[in-house]
């Protein structure tokens, strides 16, 4: 039981934790990412119930965006950043959805990650305001016969 809960730890060590890489690594690092495969399940989720949808803003988040790639099943991906935030919101006439991916949630062999869109709105005196619309959580479930989380659902909250 002991050499399953240091694999397990492991594993998810090596899921969760992105180091930086080199160019030559990052598609690679692209591929094992499960915050990019909970992307993966996003996209997919956004062009069945928002086919309107061609790109997805998402809030810079070291460790979590790095490795988003620009684009996915279709659809762009953007980082909005401190720096290119206000312009991106300007060319939008000041409204967008604005998207967090969130860090894993560990429980037992589940991980959790939590998408969450905003409507956001630029105002000149306050800045961007941000109201939520709804939540989503993609989940995946450790397989100790392969030795992988595979993903196990997708949930609207």
């Amino acid at each position: 039981m002991k050499n399953v809960l240091v694999v397990f730890g492991l594993m998810l060590g090596l899921y969760i934790v992105t180091p930086a890489r080199s160019l030559a690594q990052e598609t690679s690092a692209q591929e094992e990412s499960i915050y990019v495969r909970a992307l993966k399940q996003y996209t997919r989720w956004i062009n069945k119930f928002e086919p309107e949808t061609d790109t997805l803003y998402f809030e810079e988040l070291k460790g979590i965006t790095t490795l988003f790639p620009k684009e996915m099943d279709g659809l762009t991906i953007s980082i909005l950043t401190g720096r290119n935030q206000a312009q991106v919101y300007q060319q939008h006439n000041n409204e967008l959805i604005q998207r967090k991916m969130t860090p894993a949630k560990v429980t037992g062999s589940k991980i959790e990650i939590g998408i969450i869109p905003y409507e956001g709105r630029l105002e000149e005196n306050r800045g961007i305001i941000l109201s939520l619309r709804k939540w989503h959580a993609v989940l995946f479930q450790y397989n100790p016969k392969t030795e992988t989380f595979e993903y196990l659902r997708f949930e609207n909250r």
